[in-house]
């Protein structure tokens, strides 16, 4: 029988050895090293850091509202100067769409509606050279702004306001011949021209009891020669206002200056008077043009 020898060299297998780890103990930081300053960078970083948690304010909830388009709802109004006794009124409220606001400026008013963005766009002739404007909102609250217009001392203005379907007209009959009123209004460039005054329809009428306004403005300093502006009024009558009693009010120069507001009560014929058309007489006075 043969037995296996072991070859010379060979290796027996050895059993597996536990090995302690070493432990290699901390060394202390020296005093010196904890003792050094930050960097010159990290100093600034640090102040910094401390200055803006010093300042910090939480930020506050914004209680603004906000129209459907993400305009804020704050309402604002300008007045520019446009050219000769014409301003540029414009309106912005983003909230206020489609809804009836009132225009008022030195007895003058009028009612206009809002766009579908609150907006209102209006030219108006300026009364004053210093002029205030103020707007009524739905709810009654007013927001107001004013303008200088040096151009407005060379006009003369004649006006009548009145609400829903009266519908007056003014009539002026100038030294030229010429017969100014809603069908043949004229232009400002006629007036800035001296040639003669032209006429300014204000307000809407898409609502009952709207408030409207027509303007004559006259260049009294553009006019060459002397003469008088004959002035009348008109109303048609219709099947809405026959037989009634209706207000109205006038704005004119003051004898001593200034603008007189005058309320009228108009007496309308009754419906079965076949009139048609109401002319009114010596309600507003005539304009004077003294030679320049």
């Amino acid at each position: 029988m043969t037995r296996p020898v072991p070859l010379p060299g060979a290796i027996e297998p050895s059993q597996p050895v536990a090995v302690e780890p070493a432990v290699i103990a901390p060394k202390p930081i020296p005093r010196d090293i904890a003792r050094l300053a930050l960097p010159a960078v990290g100093q600034a970083l640090a102040r910094r850091v401390g200055q803006s948690e010093q300042s910090y304010k939480p930020i506050e909830p914004d209680n603004a509202q906000y129209s459907l388009l993400g305009f804020s709802c704050s309402i604002s109004l300008d007045v520019t100067h446009f050219w000769g006794d014409l301003v540029t009124l414009e309106l912005d409220a983003p909230c206020q769409m489609g809804v009836p606001v009132t225009v008022r400026h030195e007895g003058l008013f009028f009612t206009v509606v809002t766009s579908d963005i609150g907006r209102v766009t209006a030219k108006m002739p300026v009364l004053n050279r210093q002029a205030i404007f103020s707007v009524e909102m739905p709810d009654g609250s007013t927001i107001s702004t004013e303008v200088l217009v040096q151009e407005a001392s060379d006009y003369d203005h004649v006006a009548v306001m009145w609400s829903g379907d009266t519908g007056l007209q003014i009539h002026a009959y100038e030294p030229s011949g010429a017969h100014v009123w809603g069908n043949a209004p004229q232009s400002l460039s006629i007036a800035i021209k001296g040639r003669g005054g032209y006429v300014t329809r204000l307000g809407s009428t898409d609502f009952p009891e709207a408030k409207q306004a027509e303007i004559y403005s006259f260049p009294r300093r553009q006019i060459r020669k002397s003469g008088v502006v004959r002035l009348a009024l008109s109303t048609a009558v219709t099947p809405d206002n026959c037989g009634k009693n209706r207000m109205a009010q006038t704005l004119q120069p003051g004898v001593n200056g200034g603008n007189t507001l005058v309320d009228l009560v108009l007496n309308m014929p009754a419906c079965d008077s076949g009139v048609h058309n109401l002319v009114l007489k010596n309600i507003i006075r005539d304009l004077k043009i003294a030679q320049n």
